[in-house]
């Protein structure tokens, strides 16, 4: 169910009101953002995407229903539009099959505790772009693997490998993080 406030935003954005547009910016902007530059492979790349993606949203308010949340909808206009922006950029190339049989060791899953959210976005800013996006996809916004393999024109088995890849260079980063300090305590 939408609050008045929203209710209020949908219809004057819809009518272009400017007031309306920067309520929207202030309450969701930053949500917006913040989808941008995990997806981003730098600042400048996801102040680009979220300029182009806010200005694509005021202009498709049309297509809001009403039936879902407003951030919902936001949020998957936001994402699906990042995916569309990192193509248009080329950034998906084709994995050599001979690639995907590395060996990762003991695949046991990454552990977060103690490390600082920022070091940990860091760390995952630093993941090739299509291992950083499958991951973002599946473990930050919860996306099923074979929505994110037609999100990314990619197999649901090469889906599967990316994020498998991601978690484990991710484990690796950690690792190597947690024992860097140990030794400055």
């Amino acid at each position: 169910m939408l609050t008045e406030q929203e209710i209020e935003i949908i219809d004057g954005c819809r009518k272009g009101d400017q007031e309306s547009q920067r309520m929207l910016y202030d309450i969701y902007g930053p949500m917006i953002k913040g989808i941008c530059v995990r997806y981003a492979g730098d600042i400048q790349e996801a102040e680009d995407m979220f300029h182009d993606i806010f200005v694509f949203i005021l202009t498709h308010f049309e297509g809001y229903d009403k039936i879902t949340s407003l951030g919902g909808w936001l949020r998957t206009i936001t994402v699906n539009k990042v995916i569309d922006h990192l193509r248009k950029q080329q950034v998906y190339r084709t994995t050599p099959m001979s690639s995907l049989n590395q060996e990762f060791g003991d695949m046991r899953e990454p552990n977060y505790d103690g490390i600082p959210m920022e070091v940990l976005l860091r760390m995952i800013n630093e993941l090739p772009p299509k291992y950083r996006t499958a991951f973002n996809l599946y473990v930050v916004d919860e996306v099923q693997q074979e929505e994110i393999a037609r999100m990314m024109g990619e197999t649901p088995n090469n889906v599967r490998s990316l994020i498998f890849r991601a978690k484990a260079k991710l484990r690796q980063r950690i690792e190597k993080y947690l024992k860097t300090e140990e030794f400055r305590i």
